[in-house]
């Protein structure tokens, strides 16, 4: 079986007080979270684009 690498997958973004996207995307929600924490942002979940 070949690697899947993270198709279909939800991604992640931070964005900050303002709306602005401050890290991303990943596919890696700790990841997402712990910049969030850094950049005192929230995380959202942003959909993968097809293909």
């Amino acid at each position: 079986m070949g690697c899947n690498c993270g198709k279909n997958k939800t991604q992640y973004e931070v964005i900050n007080s303002q709306g602005t996207r401050v890290f991303g995307p990943t596919p890696y929600q700790t990841t997402a979270e712990a910049m969030a924490k850094r950049h005192s942002g929230t995380v959202r979940e942003v959909p993968k684009d097809a293909g």
